[in-house]
């Protein structure tokens, strides 16, 4: 018994196969059971293998899990030998990646349709291919994409066709759609190649990334040339790019909002969100200069991606885009939008993140109402997990020691901030000016209210105005209290 206890602490929770077992869900682990003791596996020992391990699901956090446990399970008279468990492990792997492949494949009824096609083009079953074909044909007419892998699958389908009856019509004076290939080719490829610029030069934008883009010019160039015909997806594309580029500004950024809003289910969940993130980013910069108001915007765009479920993943949300929409309606004034999104969203955050943000979160309500106290007490619980926490909370105890004219802890959390802008390498340099010019202000302002004229305030006003900075609008309220006293 001790030694089964003290094998508990060996590694096999972090082996291959219980990491993928671990990823499973509950339908998929109870799925993943019956393909195991079907015909798809003629190994019994893989089966009973199985068997054993999922007495231990789904976290296999029990102190008996082991190599040595399941192993004397499953052979109670033999001493341990670790090749077998080794290769029960692998084989069961092996299965299950078999079972996510049979899995995707029942999944995608067009892969279904197209493998039988090609079986009936393997047998030359005329008839059998002829009908194969209008069904795999009326299928992909009846979705509703429109991009890029549904004029690619079409060109697949059409290519499949000239290739079979060329069989019998060499001099294709029966059957020719060589144009229609050409065009769907032509599709595929453009609005591939823009969806790929798109984000390259998206990265370059933010993450200090530097590819080669030289090709671009000449891509544009076939987009824009009369004899393309220009589809929906191409469109989008190609604003989606130019909104990333020379066309950053308010009618690109309409042209693809309204063509979006114009052809609902035309696209892919993760295409769409690349289009709304692009549309994201372009408010919130744009929103850095106070005089182009944008809160209203921001919030809405946040909230058509919340309800479209672009920024959820099943059951659960990340931080950063909790984080998002809750401060998008709290920028706006949505506060009521802000504590309903809070109540119902909060549980949907991992275990591991839902503390801070939340904590967070009640933070940004409380300064709204001006209970300072309260608002202290919430960001004194949180443990930071990354620096986008550290610098949403050090941003917030400058403008609460502001509020409260706490003058030692002010300049306390300046310094602490401004080393951490300093020392923090995974921060780009224009986030850091971003704090940096809030700081700046912040401080400024400090001074004045403390009797200390220091910088005009007609200088500040003009600064905030027309230098993109955190906090912009808030410390606009802050100089319109100092006029007013």
């Amino acid at each position: 018994m001790n030694e089964i206890q003290s094998a508990g602490k060996d590694k096999y929770c972090s082996s291959n196969i219980i990491q993928l077992l671990m990823s499973f869900s509950k339908e998929e682990k109870a799925e993943f059971g019956k393909f195991v003791h079907s015909h798809f596996n003629n190994r019994k020992e893989v089966a009973r293998f199985f068997d054993e391990l999922k007495k231990f699901f789904p976290l296999f956090e029990n102190k008996n899990f082991s190599r040595e446990f399941i192993f004397n399970k499953l052979y109670p008279d033999k001493k341990y030998k670790d090749d077998v468990i080794r290769k029960l492990s692998s084989n069961l792997f092996k299965l299950a990646e078999n079972y996510i492949a049979y899995k995707m494949f029942r999944e995608d009824e067009y892969e279904q349709k197209k493998m039988v096609l090609e079986y009936y083009s393997d047998k030359y079953d005329h008839k059998f291919y002829k009908i194969q074909a209008c069904k795999t044909e009326s299928f992909l007419e009846n979705q509703s994409y429109r991009n890029a892998e549904y004029y690619y699958r079409l060109k697949q389908l059409n290519s499949s066709k000239a290739s079979y009856f060329s069989q019998y019509d060499a001099t294709r004076k029966k059957f020719d759609n060589t144009q229609e290939r050409i065009y769907q080719t032509w599709q595929y490829s453009v609005i591939a190649l823009l969806s790929m610029y798109d984000a390259a030069v998206n990265d370059m934008m933010y993450f200090n990334k530097k590819y080669d883009v030289r090709l671009l010019k000449m891509l544009l160039g076939i987009y824009n040339h009369p004899q393309f015909e220009k589809t929906t997806a191409s469109k989008a594309y190609y604003y989606s790019l130019k909104l990333n580029t020379d066309g950053r500004n308010d009618d690109t950024f309409y042209a693809l909002m309204n063509l979006l809003e114009e052809n609902p289910g035309i696209f892919a969940k993760d295409e769409l969100f690349g289009f709304y993130t692009g549309m994201h980013n372009y408010l919130f910069e744009k929103g850095l200069i106070p005089a182009q108001q944008t809160s209203k915007l921001e919030f809405e765009v946040g909230v058509k991606m919340l309800n479209l479920g672009l920024i959820t993943d099943g059951d659960a949300i990340s931080a950063e885009w909790f984080a998002n929409v809750f401060l998008k309606a709290i920028k706006a004034n949505e506060i009521k939008y802000a504590e309903k999104f809070l109540s119902d969203y909060k549980m949907k955050l991992s275990e591991k993140e839902r503390d801070n943000i939340v904590n967070y979160a009640y933070a940004e309500l409380e300064m709204t109402k001006h209970n300072h106290k309260k608002v202290l007490a919430y960001l004194s619980k949180i443990k930071f997990n990354n620096v986008w926490e550290k610098l949403r909370v050090n941003h917030m105890y400058m403008k609460v020691h502001y509020e409260m004219n706490n003058s030692e802890l002010f300049y306390y959390i300046i310094d602490s901030f401004k080393h951490l802008l300093k020392n923090e390498n995974s921060v780009n340099n224009y986030v850091k000016n971003l704090h940096e010019n809030f700081i700046k202000q912040s401080s400024a302002l400090f001074k004045i209210k403390n009797g200390d004229l220091g910088t005009p305030l007609l200088k500040i006003k003009k600064d905030i105005m027309n230098i993109p900075m955190a906090g912009n609008y808030w410390l606009l309220k802050k100089i319109k209290e100092l006029e007013n006293c």
